[in-house]
């Protein structure tokens, strides 16, 4: 079954209330998709233009020598960086 229901398989055996007990889940599966999706395209962005850049840290998370204000500035320094990103991926 996919993330969005064809007729066939909404009009299944299942009641609506089973239905919208797997809607959250549905829901999850597809921001999980998405999220998925943007991140290879930002990795993909990085590698272009430091093709050299060991990509392997990065999955570990936060470096542990960056403090979490730090974190904080560099999340918001990136805030226009990513929205022109995501405005370039949308056209």
């Amino acid at each position: 079954m996919g993330v969005v229901d064809t007729e066939e398989e909404s009009s299944s055996s299942k009641s609506l209330v089973e239905r919208l007990e797997e809607a959250p889940q549905k829901i999850f599966d597809v921001m999980t998709a998405t999220s998925k999706n943007y991140l290879t395209h930002m990795i993909g962005v990085v590698k272009s233009y430091l093709p050299q850049f060991n990509l392997a840290p990065i999955a570990k998370g936060i470096a542990p020598s960056c403090s979490d204000e730090k974190f904080r500035e560099n999340c918001k320094e990136s805030e226009v960086i990513a929205e022109e990103i995501q405005k370039n991926m949308a056209e």
